[in-house]
């Protein structure tokens, strides 16, 4: 009876929220993720399986990922109004620089129709190139995976940026969880 299948709008709330807790990681000292199996819970069970839901694969990178010291990106986005609020950023975003040198940078589109050029310069840091771009979107907001189709909201793995001078341009795809990944570059020497 406690079972929620969710959405792939959800999958993009979660996102959201872990940007959220990252971003503020300064107070939040610790935040857990209370349900992990069946019950409200980002994988599923059954007698012949499991699978997991949308909402997995956000945490799943920012666990993995989100790791070392929070960065906060000066980020200028066109912006949209809500009930709520009025001038809200289409792009929500934030790094984290691992003790490694790595660089994870976690960013959401939350315009409802327009794809958005992301410029980022990172000139700041030692010489760094891209590892992987995971993107996750789906043309329908309120695609699940099932038991029936496990992999219908998946991630994929994009690797074909160029990073020039410390700067880069990425596509983010309207509604979509995107995890750009740095690395620095080693030495030649």
């Amino acid at each position: 009876l406690l079972e929620d299948v969710y959405n792939f709008e959800d999958a993009l709330l979660v996102g959201s929220l872990l940007i959220t807790l990252l971003r503020n990681s300064d107070r939040v000292k610790i935040a857990c993720l209370a349900q992990l199996v069946n019950v409200i819970a980002p994988i599923m069970t059954s007698q012949r399986g499991c699978w997991a839901q949308t909402t997995y694969w956000p945490f799943l990178h920012a666990s993995q990922f989100g790791r070392g010291t929070a960065l906060r990106p000066v980020i200028q986005s066109p912006v949209y109004d809500c009930a709520d609020f009025s001038a809200v950023p289409c792009v929500d975003a934030v790094a984290t620089l691992g003790e490694d040198g790595s660089l994870t940078i976690f960013a959401i589109n939350r315009s409802m129709d327009a794809d958005i050029v992301l410029d980022c310069d990172l000139r700041a840091f030692k010489e760094m190139r891209l590892i992987e771009h995971i993107l996750l979107c789906h043309d329908d907001i309120k695609a699940v995976n099932t038991e029936e189709n496990p992999h219908n909201v998946e991630p994929i793995v994009k690797k074909s940026v160029d990073i020039t001078g410390g700067r880069f341009t990425i596509h983010l795809p309207f509604l979509s969880w995107n995890v750009l990944r740095f690395s620095p570059e080693k030495s030649t020497n």
